[in-house]
């Protein structure tokens, strides 16, 4: 399991708890980007690359509404 990749695996179950985990590493990384000015260029560029990443997983991967 070393190599698992849940964001790129089409057969991903994304229960509740792994949705709120997801949304605390973004408002996490929005955080550390907040103060991006003391970054690194390059790490600043990989943290809101993983943050776009995320954020697209999960709204790729929103349940649709139940009628």
């Amino acid at each position: 399991m070393a190599d698992c990749q849940p964001m790129a695996c089409r057969n991903a179950a994304l229960t509740a708890a792994n949705r709120q985990a997801l949304e605390g590493h973004i408002a996490a990384l929005d955080t550390t980007l907040a103060d991006g000015d003391r970054l690194a260029p390059y790490v600043r560029h990989r943290l809101q690359e993983q943050r776009r990443e995320t954020a697209s997983f999960l709204i790729h991967h929103t349940p649709e509404p139940t009628l």
